[in-house]
């Protein structure tokens, strides 16, 4: 009888990060944690998770920038879309190092939107298991959907309310626009309104408690890079 050698397989991950950065004035540090890690992030997760045995095949990191439509008009929202890593990580570095933390006016800024516009996001699909990872990173409430929906420029298409909004992630009942088994939503905000709520009806997600208009100051580049690597 021959012999046979079993060898554990490392599983296979395309992942895809969605960065969604409030971009006000106080979220300096935060903003200049990711620039100066931009480069860096494909090598560390790939690190990360060949610690556990599970393998990136293709990572995507998209960066999305919001403010207040009110106080920045066609200002309030840029970005980029999905980039391959390790291949466009110059391409990603460059959209990292156009986002300005300036703006915002009052407190709460418009982050329901933004997490809009992240969930319609163009998400891999594929054979490998997949992990579609929302971030959002602020120190500031959210307005009210539709708060800036009397100023030129803001989305059509935003969900009208939080309920349609919570439609579009989706529930375990009835799954909403992402895949019920890869999406997964990182917060980095202060637990209260609408993130606390989020984090309380929203499947899959984590809210991780930040001070308030202190720009995630206290929020290190190692503990975003832990917490994405333990959501996958």
């Amino acid at each position: 009888m021959g012999n046979y050698n079993y060898s554990k397989q490392s599983t296979m991950y395309d992942v895809d990060v969605c960065m969604l950065i409030d971009k006000t004035g106080s979220m300096r540090p935060i903003i200049d944690t990711v620039k100066e890690n931009a480069l860096r992030l494909y090598d560390d997760i790939k690190r990360d998770m060949a610690t556990k045995g599970k393998n990136i095949s293709n990572l995507r990191v998209r960066v999305l920038a919001f403010g207040d439509y009110k106080a920045d008009g066609a200002e309030a929202f840029y970005g980029c879309d999905f980039l391959h890593m390790p291949d466009q990580a110059e391409l990603l570095k460059q959209c990292v190092n156009s986002i300005r933390a300036e703006g915002g006016g009052d407190d709460p800024e418009d982050g329901l939107e933004a997490l809009a516009f992240a969930i319609r996001s163009q998400w891999c699909s594929g054979n490998n298991k997949k992990r579609h990872i929302v971030c959002l990173f602020t120190d500031a409430e959210s307005h009210d959907l539709g708060h800036g929906r009397s100023v030129p420029g803001y989305p059509e298409d935003a969900p009208k309310s939080y309920e349609e909004l919570l439609c579009m992630w989706g529930t375990p009942q009835f799954p909403g626009e992402m895949d019920p088994y890869a999406k997964r939503l990182l917060l980095f905000a202060p637990d209260c309104s609408y993130w606390s709520k989020i984090a309380r009806q929203w499947d899959n997600t984590i809210l991780l408690p930040v001070a308030s208009g202190k720009g995630l100051g206290d929020v290190s580049y190692q503990s975003m890079l832990d917490t994405i690597g333990n959501s996958i």
